[in-house]
């Protein structure tokens, strides 16, 4: 009798590992850190800079995840002032398709992706002279993930799209745009 109680809890034990081994989880939080290159006319105003933040998806389906970013950098403006330094805030919230394959296995998977999304950009400058400001984004993104059951591996590249409000008189709003190459790491819950 004990080994067939023996024999059932190894079962048991075995089924639930294989089981949650395979089973896909559904939240996941990630650092990021990567370039962003500004583009056009934006390039007249700002420089080449790193940034720094964290990314988080959930698991909509096994092709599709809701997904949010806030990043965070320092640039140099472009303009006359004393101190053009400027801290950018970038947050965003979009969908991605994930073209995750069918026959997924526990060693890992790579994982093409493409998405949308929409967000905010706010630009804090450190002179008196320049005032900061905010508003909205949108960016549509491409990359490969490689995905484990638990942890995933992330490299994106990204054009973002937002309004920009001159720091100076008469504070004109213009289209501008932005290339971003990120990185990062996450772990599922």
């Amino acid at each position: 009798m004990l080994r067939r109680v023996h024999l059932i809890l190894l079962a048991l034990l075995t089924v639930h590992t294989t089981a949650r081994g395979q089973s896909d989880a559904s939240w996941e939080v990630r650092p990021i850190a990567g370039i962003a290159v500004p583009i056009a006319a934006h390039r007249n105003s700002f420089g080449n800079a790193a940034f720094a933040g964290v990314g988080s998806s959930i698991r909509l389906s096994a092709s599709w995840d809701l997904v949010a970013t806030f990043a965070t950098g320092s640039q140099t403006a472009k303009y006359p002032v004393a101190d053009g330094h400027v801290h950018v805030l970038v947050y965003d919230a979009g969908v991605e398709r994930m073209y995750r394959p069918s026959d997924r296995t526990t060693r890992g998977t790579w994982v093409p992706f493409t998405g949308l999304g929409v967000g905010g950009r706010a630009n804090d400058f450190r002179s008196r002279e320049l005032s900061s400001t905010s508003c909205y984004a949108a960016y549509g993104n491409a990359g490969i993930a490689y995905e484990k059951p638990r942890a995933a591996l992330r490299l994106e590249l990204r054009d973002n799209v937002f309004c920009y409000r001159s720091p100076v008189a008469p504070f004109n709003e213009t289209g501008r745009n932005e290339a971003s190459i990120g990185f990062g790491a996450g772990i599922r819950f």
